[in-house]
């Protein structure tokens, strides 16, 4: 059933079981873990195991956008918005209705950009930037952070509200040397991007 993510341990069979249990819900997500663990494997994995499986997986790197674009990326401008936008864009919101969208790394979100993610999980709808009309959406909610998002909460760094929005389903995947019996697997199929990288 899950064929990109190799390996038989305890500690990953139990990550398999949490991601066939929320697959057919629709519940949102929320993958921890270090880097390399293999976080948007198991986004894609719930994906194709849902509903949703015929339509678009949309997956956002949070932390590659510079701060001042990641609303239009997210959410699209209307011609106008600020310099440079020179005709009306889509963000990866529109790009994913009706399907899944996957937030990697977001706790790099700021403040204002969370909350208008906090708009969309609560009213479903957003707003493009620069615009005034507000636009419905259906879209399934995976986020993935590296961070400790109570420790950033604490900081004043993450909204507490948002993070138990997001964190409606938590997944954490367990690093490689917490699975050391995996490593055969991973030597075996020599997978980029697997689940075994760390």
């Amino acid at each position: 059933m899950f064929d990109e993510i190799v390996g038989e341990s305890p500690a990953l069979q139990a990550v398999l079981k949490r991601v066939a249990k929320v697959a057919p819900a629709d519940s949102t997500v929320l993958v921890t873990g270090e880097t390399g663990t293999g976080k948007e494997l198991v986004a894609r994995a719930i994906h194709r195991r849902s509903r949703r499986s015929t339509r678009a997986f949309v997956s956002v790197n949070c932390a590659a956008i510079p701060r001042e674009l990641i609303a239009s990326e997210l959410f699209g401008h209307e011609k106008g918005a600020f310099t440079g936008a020179i005709q009306q864009r889509f963000g990866r919101f529109e790009l994913a209705e009706g399907g899944t969208i996957f937030l990697d790394e977001i706790g790099e979100l700021p403040a204002e950009t969370q909350i208008a993610l906090l708009r969309v999980l609560q009213e479903r709808e957003f707003e493009r930037v620069g615009g005034s009309s507000c636009i419905r959406t259906d879209v399934r909610v995976i986020a993935a952070t590296n961070r400790d998002l109570e420790a950033a909460i604490a900081a004043g760094l993450f909204r507490s509200d948002l993070f138990y929005r997001l964190n409606v389903f938590p997944i954490e995947m367990p690093a490689l040397r917490q699975r050391r019996e995996d490593i055969p697997f991973g030597a075996r199929e020599k997978l980029p991007g697997s689940a075994l990288e760390n």
